[in-house]
């Protein structure tokens, strides 16, 4: 239960005793006043509340008819925007003090405070010496510790402290000055409870914070309405009942603070302790929150100059995992090339890429099946991006969580694949030092209704801090979607080097085609005219030795004719337009069987139909397909006692899937990997008519469908040619 977020201090409904608050609406009416108005002026807030403020005039030193505070006003509304004139020196009861305008929605805020201060130095004397002292070094450090001396010279504090914020909203002393009888808070961590969201808000708006004295009673705000008076701006707004026991506990009589603000973000504060009450005015206060300002800006500097180093290193992976790229067939080559180089500017222990189905990883990783989890995680992201410092907190679900793998930084490809980069990191082991036991004890009031009453100890405790890693930056988590569109585009330019490759290779194949179909065309006229004239030796010679090489001729010429035929037939398959429609298995196998148990060679042979579920393809072609191939199964087994083929198919993935299988003499590894190309041929040529045209062919007519062939075969073992169609229409 968070009660601390859910104080309203911003209407507090008081003010510290030190000041006096007035609060005016649009037509100078006083709406608010301090309950101590009549100690300083005389007049009872009833007669004030709804009167205007030229009213006080006279107890602030000005004639009557003057309306000195709305030319205040006037003048400070520069176009849209309220910039006060800070402060306006009144006298109230022959004593100065500093008003102090600022807004309250719609309204104006007047805070008086006095001119006198417990600090009786001007630190615009020395501020311009303390600024160069502090800003002396380079390193950040060191700043900070200068910024505690130097401030510490100027107002006098007993204790200075630099108070840096965490991510978490958990604050750190990292930087300190102080009397040397004061035990040291250097190094010590808050909670965030200690300064909650709203109070963190407020420091954002109101760069200086002053509380005089914690002893002090609260003075009240009365109003014309019950509505409490919004004080966020309010110089003199009084503080958390609950803050003012925090300090007393810690035995703190008077606090300020300097806010420091990097890149609009609250980095920080200067706080400041005193063991004794101390007022500081309203001018000393701006020389200490210019103090802040330097500071910050500083500090800023040097955060940039640090993001600009781990830029530069990281901008030198994003090179050399382009120039990888660049050189290599291989995407995935990266992960070799420039592996050290990414763990190195990562700060990181390992890297994997999965990329098509495989991984490709160095350093310290998760296993396979862990790594799959995690792209599964980078999925469920809309920005396909994942992040975290603690992953067993920010993932539970994963079982990859673990000291090796605390860290994880991952971002996918493209939206649509599991392709992805992910980087680790390892647990880092931290001892914090808190300042006492950070857990707020909850008590209930009579009424059952909780609240927070703020520790009592303030005992150093230390907390080991596990299962976390380094943080990833914003410029890393910016490289790493850098890397990404690399690779994207680097995947991009090999896809259109593939196409183009591709269309020159089509284009190829169809010359290719075309040539051989005219050169075959165009042979078989000579081969006809010698075949012919070999012919004719042979029927008018009487030699015998002439005789048997005329008929030789004949032979040979008969053999190449033949071989000219399968190969016009093979070129008319590229070159040929596909006609697609839906092709009836089961009566175009039902052919084929009739056709080739006609002409068996083996009386026992079985030819087999199983299951023929429908196809996508030209008739012809695919006729031309199973005919070739059922046709080999056969010739290929006559030679056993009993060949059996058979031919099953079924549906399976979005595929058709054919498989026909014969026991016949099966075919080697070295022929497998050949079979499918121009005259390559299975077993020994004298035994087994053919030309080694027909498995090209069958190739060729698959490749135009879209499908695939492949064999499963051992030698004497017979064959089992896999045919894979897909389902839908081919493009």
């Amino acid at each position: 239960m968070d009660l601390c977020s859910q104080e309203p201090i911003h209407i507090p409904g008081y003010i510290q005793a030190h000041g006096l608050l007035i609060i005016i609406d649009q037509k100078g009416d006083i709406l608010y006043c301090s309950e101590n108005i009549l100690q300083l002026t005389g007049l009872v807030p009833s007669e004030v509340l709804g009167k205007p403020v030229t009213l006080l005039n006279g107890f602030f030193g000005k004639p009557e008819s003057q309306r000195f505070i709305e030319d205040l006003i006037r003048l400070s509304w520069q176009g849209r925007e309220f910039k006060p004139l800070n402060p306006y020196v009144v006298e109230i009861d022959r004593q100065p003090y500093n008003m102090i305008l600022s807004l309250s929605g719609e309204n104006y805020i007047l805070d008086f405070e006095p001119e006198a201060s417990d600090l009786f130095t001007d630190p615009q004397n020395t501020v311009g010496a303390s600024l160069s002292q502090m800003l002396a070094d380079r390193d950040l450090q060191i700043i900070l510790d200068n910024a505690a001396v130097q401030i510490r010279n100027i107002i006098h504090y007993d204790r200075i402290m630099i108070y840096k914020f965490h991510s978490d909203g958990h604050g750190e002393v990292v930087a300190e000055d102080r009397e040397g009888h004061l035990e040291t808070w250097l190094g010590l961590h808050y909670p965030a409870a200690d300064i909650p969201q709203q109070a963190r808000e407020l420091y954002m708006r109101n760069f200086t914070r002053l509380i005089a004295n914690v002893a002090d009673t609260p003075v009240a705000i009365l109003g014309k309405t019950g509505t409490p008076a919004d004080l966020t701006n309010s110089s003199v707004r009084a503080v958390s009942p609950i803050h003012i026991r925090y300090l007393k506990n810690m035995g703190v009589n008077s606090s300020f603070s300097v806010s420091i603000i990097v890149d609009n973000q609250l980095w920080g504060l200067i706080a400041c302790h005193n063991y004794s009450p101390r007022f500081i005015n309203f001018k000393q206060r701006e020389t200490a929150k210019l103090i802040g300002q330097v500071l910050s800006s500083c500090i800023g500097l040097r955060n940039q100059e640090r993001l600009q180093q781990d830029s530069i290193s990281l901008q030198t992976v994003v090179m050399e995992i382009t120039r990888s790229l660049l050189n290599s067939d291989r995407t995935s080559a990266f992960i070799g090339d420039c592996a050290e180089t990414i763990l190195s500017s990562y700060r990181a222990t390992g890297v994997s890429f999965l990329f098509e189905g495989e991984i490709y990883s160095f350093g310290d990783v998760p296993d396979y099946e862990q790594i799959l989890e995690i792209a599964m995680e980078i999925g469920k992201n809309e920005h396909g991006l994942i992040s975290s410092d603690h992953c067993a907190q920010s993932f539970p679900a994963l079982s990859v969580c673990s000291s090796r793998f605390a860290g994880i930084l991952g971002c996918r490809l493209t939206q649509d694949l599991k392709d992805c980069l992910i980087l680790f990191r390892p647990e880092l082991s931290l001892t914090v030092r808190w300042a006492g036991d950070p857990t707020k004890i909850i008590n209930f009031d009579e009424n059952g209704q909780p609240f927070i009453s703020p520790r009592n100890s303030f005992e150093q405790w230390t907390q080991e801090v596990k299962n976390n890693s380094e943080k990833w930056s914003s410029t890393e988590i910016k490289t790493l979607l850098e890397i990404r569109d690399e690779i994207n585009f680097a995947i991009g330019r090999k896809t259109t080097e593939l196409r183009i490759l591709n269309e020159k290779l089509r284009d190829a194949y169809a010359e290719l085609d075309s040539f051989a179909h005219t050169v075959s065309h165009d042979l078989k006229t000579p081969l006809t005219a010698i075949k012919a004239f070999a012919e004719l030796i042979q029927r008018k010679t009487a030699e015998n030795d002439v005789k048997m090489m005329s008929v030789r001729i004949v032979d040979n010429s008969e053999r190449l004719y033949r071989m000219i035929q399968t190969v016009l037939e093979y070129s008319k398959v590229g070159q040929q337009y596909i006609n697609k429609e839906k092709v009836e298995m089961g009566s175009l196998l039902q052919e084929i069987r009739e056709q080739l148990m006609v002409g068996k060679l083996n009386a026992n042979l079985q030819v087999n139909i199983q299951s023929a579920p429908d196809v996508e393809g030209d008739p012809i072609l695919i006729f031309q397909v199973f005919l070739n191939i059922i046709e080999n199964a056969v010739k290929y087994s006559h030679k056993v006692a009993s060949p059996v083929v058979s031919v099953e198919g079924f549906v399976e993935d979005n595929e058709v899937i054919y498989k026909i299988k014969d026991n016949g003499i099966g075919i080697n590894a070295e022929q497998q990997s050949k079979i499918f190309g121009l005259f390559n041929r299975v077993g020994k040529s004298e035994e087994f008519e053919g030309n080694g045209v027909g498995l090209a062919t069958v190739k060729k007519i698959m490749t135009r469908h879209g499908a695939s062939i492949h064999v499963e075969s051992s030698e004497g073992q017979g064959s089992t040619f896999i045919l894979k169609f897909p389902t839908g229409e081919v493009a």
